[in-house]
C-alpha cells in the first residue's frame, strides 16, 4: 500500500479547516447556500480531503440536488472508501434519484463495513419495499429495530404485521 502525503502550508490549513467548520455549522442551521460556498472554498484550497466533498454532497442533498450529492459522495469515496456513512448517504440520494438498484448496493456496503447500523438496515429495507420486495424490507425494518432504530418499527406495523 502506497502511502501519499501532501505539505499543506499552516495557513492554508486553518482556512480549510475554518471553511468545513463554517460550513458544517450553516449547513446544521439550514443556510444551504452559505454552506455550499464554504464548502467549494474548502475543496479549492483541498481538492483531496474526502470529508469536504461528503459535506458538499449532503448539503446538494438537502438542497434536493441528488444527482449532485451522489456525485460529491462517489469522489468522497473516491478519496477515502473507509466510511460507510458515505456509502449510506449515497445510497439515499441514489434511491431518491430513481437509482434503486444502485443504492441497494451502497447500503449493502454500509452494512458490511458496520453491521450494527439501524439506519442503514431501515434505508436498506425502504430501498427493498421501493423495489416491491417487501419480504425483505420486513427482515430490514426487524434488524434495524433489533439495533435501535426507533423508526422502523412504523414501517414494521404498517406493512409487516397483519
Amino acid at each position: 500500500m502506497v502511502c501519499l502525503l501532501t505539505f499543506v502550508p499552516p495557513g492554508l490549513a486553518s482556512n480549510f479547516d475554518s471553511y468545513l467548520k463554517d460550513g458544517a455549522e450553516k449547513l446544521q442551521s439550514g443556510d444551504y447556500h452559505g454552506a455550499l460556498i464554504e464548502f467549494n472554498r474548502a475543496i479549492e484550497l483541498d481538492p483531496e480531503n474526502a470529508a469536504a466533498y461528503q459535506y458538499r454532497g449532503v448539503t446538494k442533498a438537502r438542497y434536493g440536488d441528488f444527482e449532485g450529492s451522489i456525485i460529491d459522495y462517489s469522489r468522497s469515496i473516491e478519496l477515502d472508501s473507509t466510511s460507510s456513512e458515505t456509502y449510506g448517504s449515497r445510497g439515499i440520494a441514489r434511491a431518491r434519484s430513481g437509482d434503486l438498484s444502485g443504492a441497494i448496493l451502497d447500503f449493502d456496503v454500509a452494512i458490511q463495513m458496520n453491521p450494527n447500523d439501524g439506519a442503514a438496515h431501515f434505508n436498506h429495507g425502504m430501498a427493498m419495499e421501493m423495489s416491491n420486495d417487501l419480504e425483505r424490507a420486513c427482515l430490514d425494518w426487524a434488524q434495524a429495530d433489533q439495533l435501535g432504530d426507533s423508526q422502523s418499527i412504523v414501517f414494521i406495523r404498517k406493512y409487516c404485521r397483519p
